[in-house]
Formats: structure tokens, C-alpha cells, sequence
């Protein structure tokens, strides 16, 4: 195209030419999109391979494990959400901000041989590390941090959480879990039985499940506003299944015991509304003694992040 336009550049008008110039940069810049995703997903394959290759038991050939449509597919979902964080939320993904990740990485790798391979298959060169493992974490992140407290996504939960709080502050009795398990239908109901004694020395805390992760909440109502940490998943967790287990309120973050004492002082007290990352809690008191707290918990999903992010339109460009 460049040399088409040098000869013929004396004999088109200005316009014209500068019509090509614009063709020429357009199709430019898609050769280097194209080609700088097929660098990505060289690099991604590259990744995937040591993965793989750390894989126990039978598995498909890595062909049919991570065919080149799948890496493809995987390539684009990282550079969509990219998209949708600056389109939607507006932010940019920076260098210091990549780097603190592979800091991170560097810094808290419980298994640093595999790591050493990663860098290795991918030229030991950090520009490419970075890009490859480091940024989509940045970007996955970010985003879905974005998403977990963007008030306005979330408004509608919020609104029913709310609602079925209000009815109960307006019950004129206590209702039982039995009862808003079947009265609430699409609302998980789960009763929980803390201890508020201290845990026995000999008695280890539990340990929490798979998914279990500290989650940010924050506790808010008209005269109190609190944000804690708190091992959400121990609140919704079932009856133990073992008769003997006891779940310890001092295993909640401090600054959750602070709302709870606070909020729930005799039965039929009933918490603000409690946010979580994942949606939206009201507890229910049923009793209240020197050594234990018996509440119903509520939990209000909030909007999918997948479902939202699915329907976030593809950056054109």
C-alpha cells in the first residue's frame, strides 16, 4: 500500500491520497492486532503446555486437551474483559500495576520450580510473563471487584434484602428458619449455632472449605455503618454433620462480631443488611444466652458476574 501510493502520489488528488494513507494505517494496525494475537495465544499455549505437563493421572494428548480454538477462545475472554473495564468502569490496566502482580506471584509461589518453568517455556523474557500470566489476573480482578460493588448492578438484591428485612422488624412474632424456608422461596435460609465461649484449647478451629476465601462485607443501617472481614461461608454453612461440631463465633473477623453483638441482642432482633461480594445477608435472632448465638441467615445472590459479562457487547476495535 505505501509503495502504491509513492507512485502514485503525483497523479491523485490530495483527497484521495489521503483517503489510501487512512486505508493503509487501518489495515496496518489490524495486521499488528492480528498479529499480536497470535503472539498471545503462542504464549498461552506455551503456558498451557507446562500446566498440562503437571497434570496426575490419565489425560487426553494436550492437542485434544487444549485444541487451538479452545487457547483462542481463552485469549479473547482476557482481552473482552479487558475491554469491559475501561469501557464500563473506565479504568486502564497500568504497568505498576502488572508489575505489583508478578511481584506478587514472585513473592508468594508455593511452588517456584513450576514457576521457574513457566518463565522458562516463555523465553525467561518478563514482557511476556507479564502479559501472559500476571495481567489477566490484574484484569480479573479488577473487574470483578468493580462488578461486586457497583451499587447500581446490584440495586434490585439489595432492594428485596431490604424488603424481607423490614417484614421481619414488623412481624409480631419471631419467625422460625422452617418457616422462611417456605415462605421465601428462592432465598437460601440457614440457621447457625456460634459459640460464644472461648474455644477449648484442645478443640482446633475448622477448617474451611475449598471455596472459602475472606470475603469483604460491609454492614450498614441508618445509625451504624461497619465493614468487616468475615468467613462468609462458615455463616451459610449447613448443620454440622457431626453432632459434635461446633462452629466458634471468635472464628468470624472482629470487626463482623462488632456488628453482630451490636445488632442482635435478644431474640428477634434483626441485622442491617449485610454486603457481601457475592450478594446480600440479614440475620435473624432466635436466642441469645452467656454462651451462644442461634440466628436464621439470609442470603440474597447478587447479579452473576458471568451472566454480566456475557452480556457486555465486544469492543469493535
Amino acid at each position: 500500500m505505501t509503495a502504491l501510493l509513492c507512485y502514485f502520489g503525483s497523479r491523485i488528488s490530495p483527497r484521495t491520497r489521503a483517503g489510501l494513507a487512512l486505508v493503509a494505517v487501518v489495515a496496518l494496525a489490524a495486521t499488528a492486532r492480528a498479529e499480536d494475537f497470535a503472539g498471545l495465544c503462542a504464549d498461552r499455549t506455551a503456558l498451557e503446555h507446562v500446566y498440562y505437563g503437571h497434570r496426575l493421572g490419565q489425560k487426553p494428548p494436550f492437542e485434544q486437551a487444549s485444541p487451538p480454538a479452545l487457547i483462542a477462545q481463552l485469549v479473547a475472554a482476557d482481552l473482552h474483559k479487558e475491554a469491559v473495564l475501561r469501557k464500563v468502569y473506565g479504568v486502564d490496566v497500568t504497568p505498576a500495576m502488572v508489575d505489583a502482580e508478578v511481584r506478587r506471584i514472585d513473592a508468594t509461589t508455593r511452588a517456584p520450580e513450576v514457576l521457574a518453568e513457566i518463565k522458562h517455556t516463555l523465553g525467561d523474557d518478563p514482557a511476556r510473563f507479564a502479559r501472559t500470566m500476571a495481567r489477566p489476573i490484574v484484569v480479573e480482578r479488577t473487574l470483578r471487584a468493580r462488578f461486586e460493588n457497583d451499587d447500581a448492578l446490584h440495586a434490585a438484591q439489595r432492594a428485596v434484602a431490604a424488603q424481607v428485612r423490614t417484614k421481619l422488624l414488623a412481624a409480631p412474632k419471631v419467625a422460625s428458619t422452617a418457616d422462611l424456608q417456605r415462605d421465601l422461596t428462592g432465598t437460601q435460609v440457614t440457621e447457625t449455632t456460634w459459640q460464644l465461649t472461648p474455644r477449648p484449647a484442645e478443640a482446633a478451629p475448622a477448617a474451611p472449605a475449598a471455596a472459602t476465601t475472606p470475603t469483604k462485607a460491609s454492614a450498614r443501617s441508618g445509625a451504624y455503618s461497619n465493614e468487616a472481614t468475615a468467613q462468609i461461608a462458615q455463616v451459610l454453612s449447613p448443620a454440622p454433620a457431626n453432632a459434635e461440631q461446633k462452629f466458634y463465633f471468635e472464628d468470624l473477623d472482629p470487626e463482623l462480631q462488632k456488628v453482630l453483638l451490636a445488632q442482635l441482642r435478644k431474640p428477634g432482633d434483626v441485622s442491617a443488611v449485610i454486603e457481601t461480594p457475592g450478594g446480600f445477608l440479614v440475620f435473624l435472632n432466635h436466642e441469645k444466652t452467656a454462651s451462644v448465638l442461634r440466628v436464621t441467615a439470609l442470603s440474597f445472590p447478587k447479579r452473576s458476574y458471568e451472566a454480566w459479562l456475557a452480556q457486555q457487547p465486544e469492543d469493535p476495535k
